[in-house]
């Protein structure tokens, strides 16, 4: 069974989304975790100190500390009539990095935060944090957009790959998935992005003609139902009540195009780190997906990785 024991929360200073606010609220209820608001005052350049002549760099982001931590309290004290178990932490640093440090520190398991910049002109697409967060965070990431209730949830798996870091992905992937869907009483897609056989890849493989090609997709489609059904009754007990669909295309492309198509309000999937290379992301699909869709994102790191931020 899914549960989240402490959530955090990444509350911007400036940009503060009620409805993502909401979102974390709910999550905590329903899991009866422990939830955090946590803000961030970013460093003041200490090359702009001979241009201040009030204050020194540390003594206005102490300030600036001291006036977000409030607003975050009285944000807390609205919210605890109605779940009491949430507080509030401020720190100064890069964003980033800060955001990190204080889940690996807090023991925190889930860390939910706004994915769209708030930068004019650039509404759709998610800010420099929640991709650096993305790339480095140890905990699973809800990057989401205002979007909730969720009514259909894509699990977004590799179900040909043999490595055992994938596989695991794949298990975890649908856990979340799962027990969200349970959550929210929403539809499952279970979803696998094939890349279409071409003539160039038949004939470096020295197989035959593209007469070949409708045959060899047919199978590979057929194949991967099995698989995926497999995968869903190790993790769900059961395929009823799930759709197992697989598209033709680079996941980049064919996971936005169906998440179009269907109306997905959520998408779980994983972000894989190469072994031996702190916090190195394989490809930054999650990333991309993430700049090309207007719904939510769960992204997941595979047992073992290990972020690069101290």
């Amino acid at each position: 069974m899914l549960s989240y024991k402490r959530v955090l929360m990444a509350v911007p200073y400036r940009y503060v989304n009620e409805e993502t606010v909401k979102q974390g609220v709910s999550f905590a209820r329903h899991h009866q975790a422990h939830l955090t608001l946590f803000g961030v005052v970013e460093e003041v350049d200490r090359a702009y100190e001979q241009w201040l002549t009030t204050k020194l760099p540390r003594e206005l982001e102490q300030d600036t500390k001291t006036r977000q931590l409030a607003a975050l309290q009285e944000r807390v004290d609205r919210i605890k009539p109605d779940y009491p178990n949430v507080d509030c932490a401020v720190s100064v640093g890069i964003p980033f990095v800060e955001i990190i440090r204080q889940i690996k520190s807090g023991g925190y398991d889930l860390l939910i935060l706004d994915a769209v910049s708030h930068q004019p002109g650039h509404k759709r697409f998610m800010g420099s944090t929640a991709k650096h967060v993305l790339r480095k965070c140890p905990s699973p990431v809800l990057c989401v957009r205002d979007n909730h209730p969720y009514r259909k949830i894509v699990a977004a798996v590799d179900v040909f790959s043999s490595k055992e870091q994938i596989q695991s992905l794949n298990t975890k992937v649908m856990h979340h998935a799962y027990g969200l869907a349970q959550q929210e009483g929403a539809e499952l897609h279970v979803v696998y992005a094939q890349q279409p056989i071409g003539e160039p890849m038949l004939s470096s493989w020295g197989i035959g003609s593209a007469d070949m090609l409708d045959g060899m997709e047919a199978e590979l489609i057929a194949s991967a139902k099995e698989k995926m059904q497999q995968l869903v009754r190790q993790t769900c007990g059961s395929t009823e009540g799930i759709q197992l669909k697989t598209v033709l295309g680079n996941a980049r492309d064919a996971l936005p195009l169906y998440v179009k198509e269907e109306n997905i309000d959520l998408i779980t999937m994983g972000t894989v780190c190469r072994t031996g290379i702190k916090g190195f992301l394989i490809g930054n699909t999650a990333e991309s997906i993430l700049d090309e869709v207007d719904c939510s994102i769960l992204a997941l790191k595979p047992e073992g990785f290990e972020t690069t931020v101290e």
